[in-house]
């Protein structure tokens, strides 16, 4: 995950495809966008018209499907939150809040295991992926 070109907010993905463009540097478009869940028909179209690499919204949803697939944890469904968070990423906003890098899935993640075995502590009530669970998604990610 971010092996190559590390880890960028939105505007960082376009300048960097960008100079790769001006290099002619196709391949390196190609792993910029593979890095960073962003489809390949996206760095396609980049490669052949030169517009917009990505949008905040395209960057977020593919920075929270590459981090969700290094999620290991069987306890809370990533899967349902993730959807939750890409559902939420039509707000501009937000995107651009997901694609901040000192956010992360596998914190936002850690924050609700966090959550939840307080909760099941105090209450011995579980909690799995309801709005609640999905809230503290949200928040994470809105959070300064």
């Amino acid at each position: 995950m971010y092996k190559v070109f590390g880890q960028m907010d939105t505007e960082e993905l376009n300048a960097c495809a960008k100079g790769l463009r001006e290099e002619g540097d196709n391949d390196r478009i190609r792993l910029l966008a593979k890095e960073n869940g962003i489809p390949e028909f996206f760095a396609d179209m980049y490669i052949e018209t030169g517009e917009e690499f990505t949008d905040p919204m395209t960057a977020a949803m593919g920075k929270l499907d590459i981090e969700a697939a290094e999620y290991k944890n069987n306890q809370i469904p990533v899967e349902p939150i993730i959807d939750f968070l890409k559902a939420e990423c039509a707000n501009e906003d937000f995107a651009v809040r997901v694609r901040h890098r000192t956010k992360s899935v596998q914190e936002c993640m850690k924050k609700i295991e966090d959550n939840c075995k307080k909760i099941q502590k105090d209450t011995g009530k579980h909690y799995a992926a309801d709005m609640v669970v999905f809230n503290w998604a949200k928040d994470y990610f809105k959070e300064a």
